[in-house]
């Protein structure tokens, strides 16, 4: 369903306590796991040109316009944080990478919104064979508004490399100017669908998924790997 979106969780207490007290966790660059991650404007020790990056971001600005736009989005980048989603519930990489070898779960939710200020939409990522690419903003970025300071830096947010396109990823862009290390915000209006457990969760996690699946009237499933091939397939419990 196109109304459907993914996250998956590695079993720890924390994300546990996520679940629980029914919040969403938006990181800042430093803490994410892509060093080229949420507007990288250096390749090694180099930084890059101010030409380079916004013929990544926009091609409208020219001249002083364009170096005071580059400052202006440098100041901006560290004040936002990001929440990742997925399009899948049947991605073999994200179970193994963030559900920690099938022994976490992933949550399928109702797509909704936070209902917090200087939130995004869900926005898909875009991916592109290399961070210096041009992207014409009449392309592939319109959905992200009028070329303001503020959509700019959601685009730099929004852009990968191609190596990640596996993911599938949307993402809600967050400002919080003051938080340092990230920030919690409530579902708002995202509406838990349904739980679904990896093949290789601990019978601990799993009776407590139980619960909560009862209590929030949810649906419960279970990742289960084929025999005969390299497919997933999600089994009611």
């Amino acid at each position: 369903m196109e109304n459907l979106i993914y996250k998956y969780y590695s079993p720890t207490e924390y994300n546990l306590d996520a679940l629980l007290n029914q919040y969403f966790w938006f990181s800042k660059r430093e803490y994410l796991n892509d060093p080229f991650d949420l507007g990288n404007f250096r390749v090694g020790r180099k930084l890059l040109s101010v030409n380079n990056i916004l013929r990544m971001l926009t091609t409208k600005y020219q001249g002083d316009e364009a170096i005071d736009t580059l400052s202006n989005i440098k100041q901006l980048i560290p004040e936002y944080a990001c929440c990742s989603f997925s399009r899948s519930p049947l991605n073999k990489q994200m179970w193994a990478y963030y559900s920690k070898d099938y022994t976490g779960w992933c949550l399928c939710f109702e797509k909704g919104e936070l209902k917090t200020k200087n939130e995004s939409p869900l926005l898909p990522v875009i991916y592109v064979d290399n961070n210096l690419q041009p992207i014409s903003s009449n392309t592939n970025y319109k959905q992200y508004g009028q070329s303001t300071n503020e959509n700019l830096v959601r685009r730099i947010l929004c852009t990968k490399h191609e190596s990640w396109q596996h993911e599938e990823e949307e993402r809600i862009i967050l400002k919080i100017k003051n938080e340092t290390k990230g920030a919690k915000r409530q579902w708002g209006s995202y509406k838990l669908n349904s739980i679904i457990m990896g093949n290789k969760i601990s019978e601990a996690y799993c009776n407590i998924l139980k619960r909560i699946a009862t209590d929030r009237q949810c649906a419960l499933l279970e990742i289960q790997t084929s025999k005969n091939d390299f497919t997933l397939t999600k089994i009611t419990i």
